[in-house]
């Protein structure tokens, strides 16, 4: 994972307080996981990118991050009980624990290649292998790793049927197999293409994986392979035997496929929807009926094999790019959709998440998929969902939630045109449909409007408020004060499609289009005036807490199409970019009120503000300090901005705030009067940076100082315009 920055830019003081902030409130946990053991329903663990090992005690999407005391990434687990087991990965680090990872034990092998396998036949007898022909035994445990120059082609899994006979799979075809426990190796050959995985369901009787899609078969113990039609989707595949007839193939780009008749036929496991699209490294079967399964993108799901088309689990977050997130409540529920059709809820500001897959994948019908989400209330959640339909007959159905996206009936059905958009207040919903506008108080849908296409809703009430028009030509909106019985019709004076409208109570309202023209109405519509912006937005999602401050997420029209959240403080009569999201690319937010609001974007991340916005805070959790720290800024002298560095240490006592550190960092001048405060909260344990911009106070010379716990540091800065 990147390392994390907190950025401090203070706007004018008529904005926000100035102690503001942002935090990260992703679908945890989020990276790249490479292996999982679980040693029951509710207790395991799964490794991962930059040195992560997260263990699990209740079975659910609580993970408790354990320090490893590395930043290597870890590709291979091997566990005799839920304490006692070994880590294995880059620079051909292997770690081992007898405390569960309370304490770790580490060995760096010879050369430093990344060992991409680890396994054991007893508690000392062991064996890894990695990258440019890696091959380390150990008969004494932890102590006794030795190397064996046997290859220089990639190894990428070792395995053992029994006590003696042994098999290691490496790339260009190149196969090692041992009768007598690793003492001598035999170089096969099975074909050219990178072999994966190696499983035995007998001791003449075993398969092997390879690239692409390939599987190869003995029946005489591995003296001979051939290549056989599994009949498996997907590519790139690994396989798992947990018995005799029981055995797993994952991979990439395709759903995890079971046999239960030792390899004789093959059929998707779970639901092929919830396993297509993504890379799926490990699996762990830990009785009859629950697996769990780890991958790339912070994948993590239980799945259960008495329904299994119903009980699939998920208990990890994502890195799917974020489209949309709305809020109505900042400590309550919240919905995040994003790419591959994935809908995230929570009920709990954030802290958890839960993941769902709207859609299907029928080679009949195609792919059928989530394509637009709406919160009103806490009881009140809509979604839109796509089916391509049988002979083309796509279909658009709107969805309504009133548990917080626990449940879904069906509350709008629509052939062949999507739904533009949908507004509800007072009870009323309304609703945007191809050329209609349709009105449902409870009693079912009427028809107010047919005419021109249209598009964007906002009322203020149940009976006020706006409806884009499209359509080829001049853009405009419909107004109405009487819940659609009748109808003013406002143009723009433009051909630029509207991609937003707004409306308060008190007749302040605009039309966001594209292009960067913003319209602004203090009258219901009866006069408009245009507001300054920069080139080439497309003005979206228009939003105000009150009078004075609203905000607006504006896209650039080129590429890479970078969004930023646009700030007014006067009612929208001029806005300006939100400084503090300067390297964040937004593709939604949502604010509850003035103060708590939300962002997402690409690649998983999902933000929180408490304060306003103006500072953006956030944890490397690939480091694990061992003392509390506070470094010189840098630069100094500066002008106008530096940056202060801090670290939180784990502790292994608990903290006076729980698992996380009341942390309070503040600016002083020369006086020793209070200039600002940057950070003002309880933090996990973490490194962490802040940047000071001094653009607003003179030159001289600052101070700047830390509490946390019993620690307090002040340091020395100079401020030289």
């Amino acid at each position: 994972m990147n390392n994390l920055i907190l950025i401090c830019l203070f706007l004018p003081s008529v904005f926000f307080a100035q102690n503001s902030d942002w935090l990260y409130r992703n679908p945890y946990p989020q990276t790249d996981f490479y292996a999982i053991q679980f040693f029951n329903q509710n207790t395991g663990y799964v490794i991962g990118s930059e040195g992560i090992f997260l263990k699990n005690i209740s079975g659910s999407g609580n993970w408790i991050n354990i320090p490893t005391n590395t930043t290597n990434d870890l590709f291979a687990m091997h566990f005799f009980d839920v304490n006692t087991g070994y880590l294995a990965g880059d620079g051909g680090i292997i770690l081992f624990t007898s405390t569960g990872g309370a304490s770790w034990t580490s060995v760096a092998t010879n050369n430093g290649y990344a060992l991409r396998s680890i396994t054991f036949i007893n508690q000392n007898t062991g064996f890894a292998v990695g990258d440019h022909g890696e091959l380390y035994k150990t008969t004494s445990g932890i102590t006794g790793w030795l190397s064996s120059p046997v290859t220089e082609a990639n190894l990428r899994r070792v395995y053992f049927y029994d006590s003696l006979k042994g098999f290691i799979c490496g790339d260009s075809g190149k196969l090692l197999k041992t009768t007598n426990c690793g003492v001598n190796w035999t170089m096969q050959t099975a074909g050219t293409a990178n072999l994966l995985s190696a499983a035995f369901i007998n001791s003449l009787t075993g398969y092997i994986t390879a690239m692409p899609s390939t599987v190869l078969k003995t029946t005489d113990g591995g003296n001979s392979w051939n290549s056989v039609n599994l009949f498996i989707q997907g590519n790139d595949n690994c396989l798992k035997f947990i018995n005799s007839n029981t055995g797993y193939i994952f991979g990439k780009n395709g759903p995890v496929s079971r046999t239960t008749n030792g390899g004789l036929n093959w059929n998707t496991w779970c639901s092929n929807q919830l396993f297509s699209g993504n890379t799926y490294f490990d699996i762990s079967h830990v009785d009859s009926i629950t697996a769990y399964v780890c991958g790339a993108k912070g994948w993590i799901f239980r799945c259960n094999d008495v329904l299994p088309n119903t009980n699939t689990k998920y208990l990890g977050g994502s890195k799917a790019n974020l489209k949309h997130i709305s809020f109505t409540d900042p400590l309550n529920g919240g919905m995040i959709s994003a790419e591959s059709s994935l809908l995230f809820t929570t009920s709990n500001g954030g802290n958890n998440w839960n993941i769902q897959f709207c859609g299907n994948n029928s080679w009949f019908e195609g792919s059928s998929g989530l394509t637009k989400l709406w919160i009103f209330s806490n009881t009140s959640w809509y979604r839109e969902i796509f089916s391509p339909g049988i002979g083309g007959f796509s279909s658009y159905s709107v969805q309504k939630s009133t548990d917080q996206g626990l449940t879904w009936g069906g509350y709008f059905f629509s052939i062949g045109f999507g739904v533009g958009d949908v507004f509800e207040t007072g009870g009323v919903t309304y609703l945007t449909y191809n050329l209609q506008v349709q009105k449902n108080s409870g009693t079912g849908w009427t028809t107010l409007y047919t005419g021109t296409s249209t598009g964007k809703i906002y009322f203020t009430d149940a009976n006020t408020g706006f409806v884009a028009l499209g359509g080829s030509g001049t853009k405009g909106v419909l107004y109405t004060s009487n819940g659609g019985t009748n109808w003013i019709n406002y143009s723009t004076g433009s051909t630029k499609y509207i991609e937003s409208v707004y409306l308060r109570s008190s007749g302040l309202g605009f039309i966001g289009c594209d292009s960067s023209l913003l319209l602004r109405t203090t009258n219901f519509g009866l006069n408009w005036s245009q507001v300054t912006l920069p080139n080439n937005l497309r003005v979206q999602n228009i939003r105000f807490a009150n009078e004075s401050l609203g905000w607006f997420m504006g896209t650039d029209r080129n590429s890479p199409y970078t969004g930023r959240l646009f700030v007014t403080n006067n009612g929208g009569t001029s806005f300006q970019q939100m400084m503090s999201l300067m390297n964040f690319d937004v593709k939604g937010f949502s604010f509850a009120d003035a103060m708590n609001g939300f962002i997402c974007g690409d690649s998983g991340k999902v933000l929180k503000t408490t304060n306003g916005g103006l500072t953006f805070i956030s944890q490397n959790t690939g480091i694990n300090p061992e003392k509390f720290s506070l470094s010189q800024n840098y630069p100094n002298p500066f002008n106008p901005v530096t940056t202060i560095r801090f670290s939180i240490p784990h502790h292994n006592l608990p903290l006076k705030g729980g698992d996380k550190e009341g942390v309070i960092l503040k600016i002083y001048d020369l006086l020793g009067k209070e200039i600002t405060t940057l950070v003002n909260e309880q933090m996990q344990p973490g490194s962490y940076s802040v940047d000071w911009d001094a653009s607003n106070f003179p030159s001289g010379v600052y101070f700047y100082r830390i509490e946390a716990d019993d620690f307090v540091e002040s340091r020395k800065m100079v401020l030289l315009k």
